[in-house]
């Protein structure tokens, strides 16, 4: 039972030292990007946006259209001159045209340069909420993957004290038959070791529950076990460079350039535009047969100035520089949250370090009191009462110090996820 117990916590300082992250967990999280209807839908989204970027520069494209109609006009429009039987017709009763007209943008001073700017803003803008959207899936798997670690340490310390329950069980069942220990001293055994065992089926629950989680995340079902590192690689404090690698912060600063690029389209409004048009075709109505359809050409340029719109563009303008302010706030707020997170992170995790440190001087001791006990008792030194205090010592040292190292272990990750840290790639 010593050398269980001493396996159990090798594993733990070895986990408490680790640095790197697993590999399997990258895996898992590229699964989970690869699965996950979220990012398949906001990756499509990103598509759409690259097609919209190229509409917006197709506005500086020529348009070219065909033409076609025909049209019966009655009455027309007749002379009759004076004596002659020749009547005079200017134009035809039946109309026909035929032709392909063309337009060409040639100078809007920016108006189709600000919309290609917000098309590109709002792309860039999708691209920062999808890479937001993978950071908090990756780190929902980190959270699960560490919960499932975490399960699997307190089903090992829980196998192990219902082991050694079943040992005492037995001591006390010898000493009964030789007439040191009462009937008490067996049931209360035999009762302790139903409760640890009803635990265990508790923590077992949660591991099955905690696997579902996992597998609905990635898509695969989870190993058997997963062997993971409590605490994790992160730097002592965050200057405000590397908080600008937080996602959230990224999307917040997106916002305010898709917002800048509405106050420039607001007030391009203004500015004229001037087109080149240009067509060319067959068409009847030409003297001195206006019965034949004859080819025809057209070309010349056209200028479209704004001059009254009932202020429709000045409030548009005023609408989109208070968009931009409304960005620049939602960005010192994501700031302002993002900073108070991470000094309630950074406490978390001095606190459980310093608690760690209580919990392993504290089990050191509990174990060596256990062996003391066990020897004790079986010599009838002491009574069973001061036995089962020394193993419920031991079990509460043993989870206590999984506990912290588990609270250490998320708080780290929680820093790191506000860092920005990538830890997949």
């Amino acid at each position: 039972m010593k050398k269980i117990f001493i396996t159990i916590l090798a594993f733990t300082a070895l986990s408490a030292s680790a640095q790197t992250v697993p590999d399997d967990l990258k895996v898992m999280v590229q699964q989970t990007f690869d699965h996950h209807a979220k990012i398949k839908s906001m990756e499509t989204q990103q598509r759409i946006a690259a097609g919209q970027i190229e509409l917006s520069k197709a506005n500086r494209l020529p348009t070219v259209n065909g033409a076609a109609s025909y049209s019966h006009v009655y009455p027309v429009p007749k002379v009759q001159l004076p004596g002659s039987d020749f009547t005079f017709q200017p134009v035809p009763s039946e109309n026909v045209n035929a032709g392909i007209e063309a337009r060409q943008l040639l100078l809007d001073f920016g108006k189709s340069g600000s919309q290609i700017k917000q098309s590109q803003a709002e792309a860039n803008l999708l691209g920062s909420q999808t890479t937001e959207a993978k950071d908090q899936l990756a780190y929902e798997v980190a959270n699960v993957y560490l919960n499932i670690a975490y399960l699997y340490n307190n089903i090992n310390v829980q196998d192990a004290n219902i082991k050694l329950l079943e040992e005492t069980e037995h001591m006390v069942e010898n000493k009964l038959k030789h007439g040191d220990a009462i009937d008490l001293d067996l049931i209360n055994t035999r009762v302790k070791l139903e409760s640890y065992r009803n635990k265990k089926v508790d923590y077992v629950n949660s591991l099955q529950k905690q696997m579902a989680t996992l597998e609905y995340l990635t898509g695969e079902h989870p190993k058997d076990s997963i062997h993971a590192g409590f605490e994790w690689p992160v730097s002592g404090s965050l200057t405000d460079q590397e908080l600008s690698n937080n996602p959230a912060i990224k999307t917040a600063l997106e916002r305010e350039k898709v917002a800048a690029t509405g106050v420039e389209i607001a007030k391009a409004q203004y500015k004229p535009s001037l087109f080149l048009d240009a067509g060319t075709g067959f068409k009847n109505g030409y003297l001195p047969d206006i019965g034949v359809a004859k080819f025809n050409y057209n070309a010349g340029v056209s200028l479209s100035v704004p001059i009254f719109h009932g202020k429709k563009l000045r409030t548009q303008e005023k609408m989109a520089a208070q968009q931009v302010e409304v960005a620049k706030w939602n960005t010192q707020d994501v700031k302002s949250s993002l900073q108070k997170e991470i000094v309630q992170q950074q406490s978390d995790i001095a606190a459980s370090k310093e608690r760690l440190l209580t919990a392993e001087s504290l089990l050191q001791q509990a174990q060596r009191a256990l062996q003391l006990a066990q020897s004790r008792y079986k010599n009838g030194v002491i009574t069973y009462l001061d036995l089962q205090n020394a193993q419920t010592s031991m079990l509460e040292a043993q989870l206590s110090k999984i506990q912290y190292q588990y609270q250490l272990s998320l708080s780290s990750l929680a820093l790191l996820q506000l860092n920005g840290n990538e830890f997949w790639k």
